[in-house]
């Protein structure tokens, strides 16, 4: 069965905002504030929860901007991610129990340091397009094959 979740990114142009994830899947990565999404809310709600309780800061009308599914070569679940764009909030970044909130400049993001696709997708984020795509990863969470579509997600 397929998680079904959310990973937002706050962008204030230059800078976006991502969080060190401190434990559970993607630990020790940047990545956007992400989780799953819950019975009975909607993918914005889920968004809207997570990066709340992640960064502690309520992001204000999030636009949904991609999904793309990400299929693993191991015992993890395929998660089915929803993209959202958030360039306001209300609040203070704070660290959480999940995460460790740093501002980046849109120039030195730290792809190194985070999920081998994002150095695809997020620069379509950042530019205010839409996508939808495939990320297959092996066993050591390199990727094995991927689809990425701009302007193809219309929702």
């Amino acid at each position: 069965m397929t998680r079904i979740e959310t990973v937002t990114i706050v962008h204030q142009h230059p800078r976006i905002l991502l969080g060190m994830k401190k434990k559970k899947f993607g630990k020790g990565r940047y990545n956007g504030f992400d989780g799953k999404v819950e019975t009975n809310e909607t993918e914005k709600e889920a968004a809207i929860r997570e990066t709340f309780e992640e960064a502690g800061i309520k992001i204000i009308n999030p636009e949904k901007k991609g999904i793309i599914l990400f299929e693993f070569q191991t015992d993890e679940q395929d998660h089915l991610v929803h993209f959202f764009k958030a360039n306001k909030y209300s609040g203070n970044p704070v660290e959480s129990n999940e995460m460790i909130p740093k501002w980046f400049n849109i120039n030195k993001i730290p792809y190194d340091q985070m999920w081998a696709d994002d150095r695809y997708w997020l620069p379509l984020l950042i530019e205010g397009k839409k996508f939808q795509g495939n990320f297959v990863f092996d066993k050591n969470h390199k990727i094995v094959k991927y689809t990425l579509e701009e302007n193809a997600y219309l929702k």
